[in-house]
């Protein structure tokens, strides 16, 4: 099976330049991969008041998130012209990564793993839940 599109998680931890590169080596050898990288802006459940204050927080967050996608694609010089970059928000990280794998048609997810062990790691890995509830394959870089 050729992969012709690759979705990489940024975040700027180890992890995910560690996953960077795996999708880079990935693909690299074929000029018709493609290769998307997200950034989830994490947003807490709100009300109607709190919303309205946040949402200057927000914009900064979203601001944050661009400057973090471009010096990840700057880490991959050799696919940067068949990659783009996607910020979205939700309030759980996974289930909207989850979501965008459904919608995009990807061949393979890439997502770094921040080496959560035991318990901690089955309750709050993004890599695990996307893992468990992704349709497309999965490659946690470690």
């Amino acid at each position: 099976m050729a992969i012709k599109k690759i979705l990489v998680a940024v975040d700027g931890s180890d992890g995910a330049d560690r996953a960077l590169s795996m999708a880079q080596a990935i693909a690299a050898p074929s000029a018709e991969t493609h290769v998307d990288l997200v950034y989830v802006v994490p947003i807490p459940l709100l009300d109607d008041n709190q919303a309205a204050n946040f949402k200057s927080i927000l914009d900064m967050m979203v601001a944050d998130g661009r400057d973090l996608l471009a010096e990840a694609r700057e880490k991959v010089p050799e696919i940067a012209d068949r990659t783009d970059t996607l910020i979205i928000t939700g309030t759980n990280p996974a289930t909207e990564i989850i979501k965008l794998i459904e919608k995009g048609e990807y061949d393979l997810m890439v997502i770094g793993s921040r080496g959560l062990s035991g318990i901690k790691a089955y309750l709050g890995s993004v890599s695990h839940k996307v893992l468990n509830g992704s349709n497309a394959s999965v490659l946690i870089a470690k």
